[in-house]
């Protein structure tokens, strides 16, 4: 009898790991939050069609089966949950639809007052490139476009893990898979009207797209990953740790070579942000810091609402706010200073950043979760990529 240090280290089964997705997303659709826990009828039919799914899968063995019958799934709960008219119960999207509107028809969506928001009036801090994402949904359908947006770019969450899987083999992909496509919460964060769904979706394209310049050192490569990075950071505020990681990775890792993504990164922002300048500077930039104490009670995922709920008093709103701002500041530097070695490690510590702001915070909405779900999935998917490392041989 052997112990446990002479047994021999084996692989796991594909076959065990498709099943194990498969019982992941199984359970998730089984999820509910009523106390009968009742099934709508998207969620019953894909629990009767994960029967056949799970037999074909166990006698076959093909990939193909389960990863189809998970992203597709995935994409028709999100698809029956979209709002009427595109209007759900968060009002951002309904404020990005206005600023485009505003926008297209010659005004200043940086000194306009929003009518669409709840309550009117409210402030609104959308970037430029948030109104660049949505601006085809916007003249596609209108409202209801904007918001259609987001189901796509969660389908393009799914496409990278799968395009992930691939490259690297489905014993993180399909798992990653199956919990971002049937997490209830998740597919209610891509039709609530927020858009952290799409944030965190631009987030992992440029992770993804860094990792492709890594990998071939092709100027062109490394001048699109940065676009793309300055798209992900022009439509969310909240992306800045994560940009902040990435950009210092590429510095790190080629040094001069990564002077085209540095460029592009900066070159794209200002492109994004010139109209808005020229229209008037200062109502831009005031826009932008606008989410900056936007809400002052204490609400969501944070420890002022774990003190709260444990009876302890929480700080006051100006105490809080210069912790905010210290462990945002101190964020920013440490991320930046970091000696990364790999992608996994520059997302992982960009995600750990950004979780770091969200939490010291006194207001942290669950949306805002929609963002990191995305990345904390495809970590293990990076890990075992590692575009730019180095083998032992020197090579890469």
């Amino acid at each position: 009898m052997t112990t446990g240090a002479e047994r021999p280290v084996e692989a796991v089964p594909l076959r065990t790991v498709m099943l194990l997705a498969l019982a992941a997303f199984l359970v998730l659709l089984l999820s509910g939050r009523s106390v009968d826990l009742l099934g709508s009828p998207a969620r019953i039919g894909l629990v009767i069609a994960w029967v056949p799914v799970a037999a074909a899968t166990w006698l076959t063995a093909r990939a193909v089966i389960p990863v189809a019958y998970v992203a597709l799934g995935g994409l028709w709960l999100r698809w029956l949950e979209l709002p009427a008219g595109g209007a759900g119960p968060s009002d951002h999207l309904a404020a990005t639809y206005e600023a485009i509107d505003v926008l297209v028809r010659g005004g200043n969506p940086y000194d306009h007052v929003y009518q669409l928001t709840r309550p009117p009036a409210s402030p609104v801090s959308q970037p430029p490139g948030e109104l660049l994402v949505h601006l085809p949904g916007y003249l596609a359908a209108g409202l209801a476009g904007v918001q259609f947006t987001e189901l796509v770019l969660a389908g393009a969450v799914m496409a990278l893990l799968i395009a992930l899987g691939v490259q690297v083999g489905w014993t993180a992909a399909l798992p990653a898979l199956a919990l971002y496509a049937g997490a209830p919460n998740l597919v209610l964060l891509t039709t609530d009207g927020s858009n952290d769904t799409g944030a965190g979706a631009l987030l992992l394209f440029a992770a993804v797209a860094l990792g492709i310049a890594l990998v071939r050192q092709l100027r062109n490569d490394w001048i699109l990953a940065g676009a793309v990075a300055a798209l992900a950071l022009a439509t969310k505020q909240l992306a800045l740790p994560v940009g902040v990681a990435l950009a210092a990775l590429a510095v790190r890792r080629a040094g001069r070579a990564a002077l085209p993504y540095v460029a592009a990164l900066l070159v794209t922002l200002l492109l994004l942000s010139l109209p808005f300048l020229l229209m008037g500077p200062g109502t831009f930039l005031a826009g932008l810091l606008r989410f900056i104490g936007a809400h002052d009670d204490i609400y969501g995922w944070n420890i002022w609402a774990l003190a709260q709920g444990l009876g302890l008093a929480p700080w006051d709103a100006g105490a809080a706010a210069i912790l905010s701002l210290v462990v945002a500041t101190g964020v920013i530097a440490v991320l930046a200073l970091l000696p990364y070695r790999t992608l996994a490690g520059a997302v992982l510590a960009g995600t750990l950043g950004l979780l770091a702001i969200l939490l010291t915070a006194r207001w942290t909405t669950y949306a805002y979760f929609g963002m990191v779900a995305p990345l904390a999935l495809a970590i293990p998917l990076l890990a075992a990529w590692q575009p730019g490392s180095r083998r032992a041989d020197g090579t890469a």
